[in-house]
């Protein structure tokens, strides 16, 4: 089975987000806001239930982690997942710094 799995950066109505899609289909997001300059807070983390368990969710977050990285943001995990994510992996928690 050939599955096509995506992660792209999209802004709606001043809306950050990185979304998870399978197949083109929207099956998870990753949520983010830039309260301030240099700072990017991740609010929230999303997977669809049949997902859960594939690290599809952690593939989100590190996404979220390079483009923050590139920015040269400190990131700010609201999310309790992004945040036991980030914490569990040095180089990813470096950028909470």
């Amino acid at each position: 089975m050939n599955t096509k799995v995506s992660i792209e950066r999209e802004e709606l109505n001043g809306v950050h987000e990185f979304v998870l899609r399978v197949d083109g289909e929207r099956l998870g997001y990753l949520e983010f806001t830039r309260p301030d300059v240099g700072v990017m807070r991740i609010e929230y983390v999303e997977v669809s239930p049949q997902l859960r368990g594939t690290g599809l969710g952690r593939q989100l977050v590190a996404k979220a982690i390079d483009f923050a990285k590139e920015a040269k943001l400190r990131v700010v995990p609201i999310c309790g997942y992004a945040r036991t994510v980030i914490t569990r992996d040095p180089a990813m928690a470096a950028t909470m710094r």
